[in-house]
């Protein structure tokens, strides 16, 4: 029989992810980062992306892991139910770090909700960023922990150079990183607010869908900037003067990304005000044409923003893999959880 005493924590991570193969290639998506480095940090891994989710069961009883750590559904829904069936008996440990119920727009909501809730309700332990979700996790009288993401490391310098592509010399730089292809992501609105602002609108994602072309044709300010490493990202943002997000939520890893660059944000004045302060540390608006017009007016508010954001923790990929490992090793020793840190955010 295997002493598991001396050997490696077993960690079967279970995702929507399109690529699980994250030893090849562990910087192509940051979803997979995480059990990258808990690999690298001490753990024995085993990946299972969503082309893989019909052998779930099986690939569990080969694998026979510790601990099932998930995210999104169905990917999450499928080893709660089956764990809610007496099929399984490994702790669930649910990464909640999304609405996905909004964002996954290609898919019945009703059924994308039903799956969110059930999985979340039924998971042994909920994982997020997002204090909104933690509080909802809190309601449903859930094992919740507040952890952090990590940030892109940014290690590559890029070779675009914003300055020269601006229409105007005078003009500040907008940056949007992110989702070009979700309407949740409510890039339209700040591409609305660039048009006739004095500034140059850097959007940097894949595809855009179309609407987004239509409604900034004619208007040069507007540049689609495609895909860039993920290493270039932090050499991107620092050329910003503006770094903007549209989406309603109160962090990501884009959000921390642009903290890292130290830039001023421009942000949704709803969920993102859960962890941001007007005025200190973003600039939070219901009007995006408004707010950009204003922030771009008013340096000393950028200043004071710029210098708030100094005093935010960002950490690292493998910060955030250790501080996973360290609350998993709580969970199997039986620790008691009330005393492990999880105020990372919002506090």
């Amino acid at each position: 029989m295997e002493d598991s005493s001396v050997r490696k924590m077993r960690i079967m991570y279970v995702s929507n992810s399109r690529d699980n193969d994250f030893n090849n290639n562990p910087e192509k998506n940051k979803w997979n980062l995480l059990p990258y480095l808990l690999e690298k940090n001490g753990a024995e891994v085993k990946t299972i992306g969503k082309k893989e989710l019909y052998k779930f069961y099986f690939e569990y009883l080969k694998f026979k892991p510790d601990i099932i750590l998930t995210t999104w559904v169905p990917a999450g829904f499928i080893p709660v139910l089956l764990k809610k069936m007496g099929i399984i008996k490994s702790p669930i440990i649910h990464r909640w770090e999304d609405y996905y119920a909004e964002s996954m727009t290609n898919y019945p909501r009703f059924l994308v909700s039903f799956m969110e809730r059930y999985t979340a309700k039924n998971a042994d332990y909920i994982i997020t960023v997002l204090k909104t979700l933690y509080d909802a996790s809190r309601r449903m009288n859930k094992k919740v922990f507040l952890l952090p993401y990590g940030i892109t490391p940014g290690s590559k310098k890029t070779k675009i150079n914003l300055n020269k592509l601006k229409t105007k010399k005078s003009n500040l730089k907008v940056i949007y990183l992110g989702d070009l292809t979700s309407r949740f992501k409510r890039v339209d609105k700040i591409i609305s607010a660039a048009k006739n602002t004095n500034c140059d609108l850097f959007l940097f994602g894949e595809k855009p869908y179309a609407e987004l072309i239509e409604m900034s044709e004619g208007y040069k300010n507007i540049h689609f900037m495609g895909w860039i490493d993920t290493q270039e990202v932090a050499s991107i943002l620092k050329q910003g003067n503006i770094l903007v997000n549209t989406a309603n939520h109160d962090m990501s890893m884009k959000f921390l990304d642009y903290i890292n660059a130290g830039k001023p944000i421009l942000a949704l004045n709803d969920r993102p005000a859960k962890f941001f302060v007007h005025g200190k540390t973003a600039y939070l608006t219901n009007d995006f044409e408004k707010g950009l017009r204003e922030l771009i007016r008013d340096k000393r508010v950028r200043s004071e923003i710029k210098k708030n954001m100094k005093n935010i923790k960002v950490y690292s990929w493998d910060d955030v893999s250790k501080i996973h490992m360290e609350l998993y090793r709580a969970i199997l020793s039986g620790q008691d959880l009330s005393t492990f840190v999880s105020d990372y955010y919002h506090v």
